[in-house]
């Protein structure tokens, strides 16, 4: 299916600054009988929040580069951004990166300019999330449906998500917080922080300290290296395969079980 492009794209008015330059622009996609947003983003910091009160999903965009020629800059986000907000059937679909044909024409430019395209995202109750990111922060809060991140680089944080989520994350520190539905991460490195979790628990991690406290479910872990800190449990811990690192464990009402 041809995608249909059906956001309606603002252009707001240039913000002049010193360093580093930035434009900023707005996409509205109506979001009746979507049920899901997928999103494909580059470079950039990602904030999202739910917006109980509006049937459409908002998207904030804020391209940002360093560079000392302002003239050229100006010209660069059309020449160079792609960034579209667009409704492929019951799916909406957000892209946000430079343009792939034109990398190889920058040459020089992309280095002293380091793009960015920083967005706030909107999104009505009951829409589910797939994230596809490069590099940058990942912000979500009080957020309602499910969650499906795949991040290169990167902080993660999601506070109050009812919802199930799944991380799967190269580098950088992840924190959850008061997520209502189960929890599942896979992560090469950075330190893992997971509080108040209303579901299950199951962590594979390459290296870094771990943290897992308040689980109403059960726990799993599969570590290579790094400190593990486990308490306040309701179901069962599993630890497989234990890495090198110090391990405890307090205050869990079911079994704890360990497989090398």
């Amino acid at each position: 299916m041809r995608l249909a492009a059906v956001g309606i794209f603002l252009l707001l008015p240039f913000l002049a600054m010193s360093s580093p330059f930035a434009q900023t622009r707005q996409m509205t996609l109506p979001a009746s009988d979507i049920y899901e947003l997928r999103i494909q983003c580059g470079a950039g910091s990602l904030y999202i929040t739910s917006a109980e009160w509006q049937d459409s999903i908002r998207v904030f965009a804020e391209i940002e580069a360093e560079d000392k020629n302002k003239i050229e800059y100006q010209d660069f986000p059309e020449k160079y951004v792609d960034l579209r907000l667009e409704r492929k059937g019951p799916r909406a679909i957000l892209k946000s990166d430079l343009k792939k044909n034109l990398l190889n024409s920058l040459g020089t430019l992309l280095n002293p300019m380091d793009p960015k395209i920083n967005l706030t995202i909107e999104v009505p109750r009951g829409v589910d999330l797939f994230i596809d990111d490069d590099s940058g922060a990942i912000h979500i809060q009080h957020f309602s449906g499910h969650l499906v991140i795949k991040d290169a680089s990167g902080g993660i944080t999601l506070e109050n998500v009812t919802g199930n989520v799944t991380v799967a994350d190269g580098s950088g520190k992840i924190v959850m917080e008061d997520i209502l539905g189960n929890v599942e991460i896979k992560d090469g490195s950075g330190r893992i922080d997971v509080d108040k979790i209303r579901g299950d628990v199951r962590v594979t991690d390459g290296s870094g300290e771990i943290s897992i406290q308040h689980v109403d479910g059960y726990v799993t872990v599969m570590d290579e290296s790094g400190e593990i800190n486990i308490n306040d449990i309701a179901g069962n811990v599993l630890i497989r395969s234990p890495g090198s690192g110090e391990m405890n464990i307090e205050r869990v009402n079911g079994q704890i079980v360990t497989q090398n």
